[in-house]
């Protein structure tokens, strides 16, 4: 028995590219290179937030998630300075938001579930991404929204999952995740006793409706 659905977001309900990747980090160091009035280089600040995501990664292959405010620290550090970059750090999204799939509003909108998002972060922390879904019109929809940053661990851990469960307040054998990823998505889901639903095109998302 299916008494909710979890969604991954980016591949799955939203369209997601290394293209896209790439724009919204040259908008990141744009904003960062604004914020600090010109007075570190460009060059210089892509070379800091390659070397952070260096730092950040090797964290993050443990499975635990770096805050944002752990990230921004070890961004200054890299680019000596302590000028508050928050903002240009995180809000880059808000200049190039992603698309939908183009299956999403019809399967969030048909699912008589409850519904629930279980998204890995990057720089992009997920009080942004709450906004991004309410600008795109499918925050409503949701029973909980579930993001790596807050929760301190990443898809595949199972404390993300776990987490899901109890805002949702559904047991995880009555829970189908949805995702994009075989390993975080796929794997962790059903590691905690989850279903799952691997999406390997963007199509594959009204399957859910059939499985539901």
């Amino acid at each position: 028995m299916i008494r909710a659905v979890t969604f991954d977001l980016w591949g799955t309900l939203v369209r997601n590219s290394g293209v896209y990747d790439t724009t919204l980090q040259s908008k990141r160091i744009d904003l960062i290179y604004s914020t600090l009035e010109g007075e570190i280089s460009r060059e210089i600040i892509g070379e800091a937030m390659r070397k952070s995501w260096v730092e950040i990664e090797a964290i993050r292959s443990t499975l635990r998630d770096v805050p944002t405010s752990e990230q921004l620290r070890i961004v200054q550090k890299f680019l000596n300075t302590n000028t508050d970059l928050e903002k240009p750090y995180t809000e880059a999204v808000f200049f190039f938001p992603p698309t939908l799939n183009p299956c999403t509003e019809n399967v969030l909108k048909n699912l008589k579930t409850k519904i629930g998002l279980i998204s890995n972060t990057g720089r992009t922390p997920g009080k942004v991404l709450r906004t991004v879904l309410a600008q795109m019109g499918i925050s409503e929809y949701f029973d909980a929204t579930i993001f790596s940053n807050e929760v301190g661990y990443l898809k595949p851990h199972p404390e993300i999952f776990r987490k899901a469960s109890e805002l949702l307040g559904i047991p995880l054998s009555e829970i189908l995740h949805v995702g994009d990823d075989s390993t975080c998505d796929v794997e962790g889901a059903r590691a905690v006793g989850m279903q799952a639903l691997h999406i390997k095109e963007l199509t594959d998302l009204e399957k859910v409706l059939e499985l539901v």
